[in-house]
């Protein structure tokens, strides 16, 4: 046994993240490396010979020698022993529901976290969300390249970011993105969006009808009375919808 059988270890089981304050890191601690020797010590010779990177205060992403691992396996591998998933941008690109660069992944959590970077392009983005939402959003495992995720459904994933519009980089392609739902998939969405919040609901009854699809029956009978913004990030009002009092 050595210190180096610790990565070995990881990408033996595919993890992607090693997180000195976790379950697996004390398995793996004691099934590799001699007693007698100190994880900072450990960590640092990893660290110098290239076999980890530090990402934060104990999180380091395990380094595979054969190909990068994914952004998302370890934006979901830093939590992974916590609720959690991945929604909005990064999960709408995984499922091929846009195809832009995703330079920031959101990730659901109960509790609040501290935005971590993974290298020069990418950061995972922490959330927050009632632990009882996290627990009963729409979401399944799966995963990449081997390494496990957690991901938000496309449904889950646009409701969020109606629910929550700062959640979501590229919100403009909102329309296209529903533009190819289902019509069940629709309902869905939008089954989930009145479980969120009223302005959740008009912003998608907007979107709907800017993509030309057809409303379900859930929205139907809405009747807004407040006015809410489509995307509250931008400064700007742009049109107006007084059938959804939205501003686009």
């Amino acid at each position: 046994m050595s210190c180096s059988e610790l990565a070995d270890w990881y990408l033996r089981h595919r993890l992607a993240v090693l997180d000195l304050g976790s379950a697996s890191f004390r398995r793996a601690w004691s099934e590799t490396v001699p007693v007698g020797y100190r994880p900072g010590i450990c960590l640092s010779r990893l660290v110098a010979a290239a076999r980890v990177r530090r990402i934060g205060r104990g999180l380091y992403v395990v380094t595979d020698p054969v190909r990068a691992t994914p952004s998302i396996a370890i934006a979901s591998g830093a939590f992974r022993e916590v609720p959690h998933y991945i929604t909005t941008d990064a999960a709408l690109a995984q499922h091929g529901l846009i195809d832009q660069p995703i330079s920031e992944i959101t990730v659901v959590l109960p509790r609040v976290r501290q935005p971590i970077r993974i290298d020069q392009v990418t950061v995972i983005r922490p959330v927050t969300l009632d632990e009882r939402r996290v627990q009963a959003a729409d979401v399944y495992g799966t995963t990449v390249e081997g390494f496990a995720i957690r991901i938000a459904t496309p449904e889950q994933a646009v409701a969020d970011a109606l629910a929550e519009p700062r959640w979501m980089l590229h919100g403009d392609l909102l329309p296209e993105v529903l533009a190819g739902f289902t019509d069940e998939e629709v309902a869905r969405t939008a089954t989930g969006v009145l479980g969120r919040t009223t302005a959740a609901a008009q912003r998608l009854g907007y979107l709907l009808e800017e993509a030309g699809r057809l409303l379900p029956a859930a929205l139907a009978g809405l009747r807004p009375v407040r006015a809410v913004r489509l995307r509250p990030q931008k400064q700007a009002r742009g049109p107006y919808s007084t059938r959804w009092r939205v501003y686009a």
